[in-house]
């Protein structure tokens, strides 16, 4: 889902323009009428045209009689999250990775790494408890170790691996885990998600709070990442702050594909034509 020709475009188009400096979104590009709005103009109409993409995927799939589920909503909350915390991270070099914000605190490493450790365990024990209630089984048993790690795909090593090693092997590693997640847990079935599931704590929870646990812990540490990346120097220049912008539509544009398998394919094409054109227009005027 995440593999689509929209987000390509949109990467690209990020790729191109993170850097650039507040007077660089002053020069001259022009679309329509629109003569003096500049460079800047162009996020913005990037920005329109995920909105409308969203809001033309809604309608289709309505009319096709196959909207969001409850499930899928939630799962599309979720991947509002992610793609906050992708845009939060742009441009943030491998040289900040552990320095701390001050003594005692978390580097951005860690916390990149406390985030992709909590979602592959909210993963597992939802994909464990809605197996085995769906074959009939107790679903409040204990989770062994094989079978955690059988869910979780990796072996105790590969996974001390991947939480120790360099931001980039967490970012790709829970790149493809979130796949999974919009994947594996978008058939969920709205009565499904008041089933009682054991994790940690005391209690049992339902399978809606621990659905909605993948967003707000998100949440919680992207504010996180954003305190430290803002106690080492790091400001988000306008630029940055109007790509959070774009990552935010794209995501409510993605979280509408969510159990929709490819059918919306063609729609995705022509809005990806459309601002792959204008990234090559605004890669020619940075260059002259």
């Amino acid at each position: 889902m995440l593999d689509n020709s929209v987000s390509k475009s949109v990467y690209r188009f990020a790729e191109l323009v993170q850097g650039i400096t507040d007077s660089d979104l002053e020069r001259e590009w022009v679309w329509g009428s629109y003569e003096s709005e500049g460079v800047r103009f162009a996020y913005f109409r990037t920005l329109e045209q995920l909105r409308e993409l969203a809001v033309k995927l809604n309608q289709a799939r309505v009319a096709a009689g196959t909207p969001l589920s409850e499930a899928q909503r939630i799962l599309a909350q979720y991947h509002a999250a992610y793609n906050d915390l992708q845009s939060v991270l742009l441009g943030v070099g491998s040289e900040y990775e552990e320095k701390p914000p001050a003594e005692g605190e978390w580097p951005l490493r860690r916390i990149i790494a406390h985030i992709v450790g909590a979602d592959l365990g909210f993963y597992v024990v939802i994909k464990f408890s809605l197996d085995r209630y769906r074959q009939g089984l107790d679903q409040l048993v204990e989770i062994d170790d094989d079978t955690w790690l059988g869910i979780a795909g990796m072996s105790d090593s590969e996974i001390d691996d991947m939480i120790t090693g360099p931001i980039a092997g967490l970012e790709s590693f829970h790149c493809d885990l979130h796949e999974r997640v919009l994947t594996d847990i978008a058939s969920v079935e709205s009565s499904e998600l008041d089933l009682p599931a054991k994790y940690w704590e005391d209690e049992p929870m339902v399978l809606r709070f621990r659905m909605h646990r993948f967003e707000s812990h998100m949440r919680q540490h992207t504010i996180q990442v954003e305190k430290t990346l803002h106690q080492l120097g790091l400001v988000p220049s306008e630029s940055q702050r109007l790509l959070r912008l774009i990552y935010a539509a794209l995501a409510e544009a993605e979280g509408m594909l969510i159990g929709a398998g490819n059918i919306y394919d063609d729609m995705l094409s022509e809005t990806a034509r459309e601002i792959d054109q204008r990234s090559e227009e605004i890669k020619a005027v940075l260059a002259s």
